[in-house]
């Protein structure tokens, strides 16, 4: 397991490596470029790019600073916590799909996440707030600046300050609208994934095996159904990181909060496509990170699910 792990953890870091080189020659060679990259050489460039890219931050040729890492964290937070709710949602509905045999309450919650799923994010989103805005006090700037972290939630909790638990919580709720839309779509994801998966085992001969010997049908949902069934879902739940990231960057453009989305926009209002091109590293290396999460995840949870992908 460690060497599948640390093979995994190569593969990553090869993959941010291209990724890194692609930025900067898109970087250097782009017409126009804003960064302050155009009067050095070749090999001065290619240093004083990693080198700010290390610090997390670039120096524009007006003299302004680009955060890169806090841009990504905020972004990165976003995702967590959305695929937070959505694992919270699917799981205990994707399990109780799985082992249902009642068809027409399948059948609705299957109708509604098809039609959840089918709305565009835009149309759902416009939708949410005009109908929450007589009873919910919508805000639409949800940002509190990040200077420690690059993240609200850790800067509250890092933050030398009394009523931390307030704080947190007063930000939660101007989180919780944009999460709850955003774990939508993976929400449904896995709600379809874990109940295919779910069903498939129970019809294995080692289930009805247990289902024979054991008395207690919890004992046989813990020790033999979840663990065959929840780990081969997980890598297949990061696949969608994609339509994750594009959705976490409308959903920072429609409700004004830091991150990628607000990011990209700025700079294409301004014709900045050196700034889209280092954005095009941020979204990289979110996708990576959470599928190599994910993987790792999956075979810390069941170490032999690791052979699967040998066979």
């Amino acid at each position: 397991m460690i060497i599948y792990i640390f093979k995994k953890i190569v593969t990553f870091l090869f993959i941010i490596c291209v990724l890194t080189q692609i930025c900067f020659c898109l970087v250097y060679f782009a017409p126009h470029s804003m960064l302050n990259f155009n009067n050095l050489s070749f090999v001065d460039a290619y240093s004083a790019f990693f080198k700010q890219l290390l610090q997390g931050q670039f120096r524009l040729l007006s003299g302004e600073t680009v955060p890169f890492f806090h841009t990504l964290l905020a972004t990165f937070e976003l995702c967590i916590l959305a695929l937070v709710v959505a694992l919270v949602i699917g799981l205990p509905l994707g399990i109780f799909l799985g082992l249902s045999n009642i068809n027409w309450l399948n059948s609705t919650i299957r109708l509604g996440s098809l039609f959840l799923y089918s709305c565009p994010i835009v149309m759902l989103v416009v939708i949410v707030m005009h109908w929450l805005s007589p009873t919910w006090t919508i805000s639409m700037n949800f940002d509190v600046s990040p200077s420690v972290t690059g993240t609200s939630l850790l800067d509250i909790l890092v933050a030398s300050k009394t009523f931390k638990l307030q704080a947190l919580l007063d930000q939660l709720h101007h989180l919780l609208l944009p999460i709850i839309i955003l774990a939508i779509q993976p929400s449904i994801m896995t709600i379809q994934l874990v109940s295919q998966s779910v069903k498939s085992t129970s019809r294995q001969n080692y289930i009805k095996m247990a289902i024979i010997r054991e008395r207690s049908p919890f004992k046989i949902l813990r020790r033999h159904l979840l663990p065959n069934s929840i780990p081969a879902t997980i890598p297949q739940l990061t696949y969608n990181t994609t339509t994750l990231l594009f959705s976490t960057m409308v959903i920072e453009i429609l409700f004004n909060r830091v991150g990628l989305g607000q990011w990209v926009m700025i700079a294409y209002h301004h014709h900045n496509y050196s700034i889209i091109a280092i954005a095009i590293l941020a979204c990289g290396t979110v996708i990576s990170l959470l599928t190599l999460l994910g993987e790792i995840s999956s075979v810390a949870i069941y170490p032999l699910r690791h052979k699967v992908n040998y066979v």
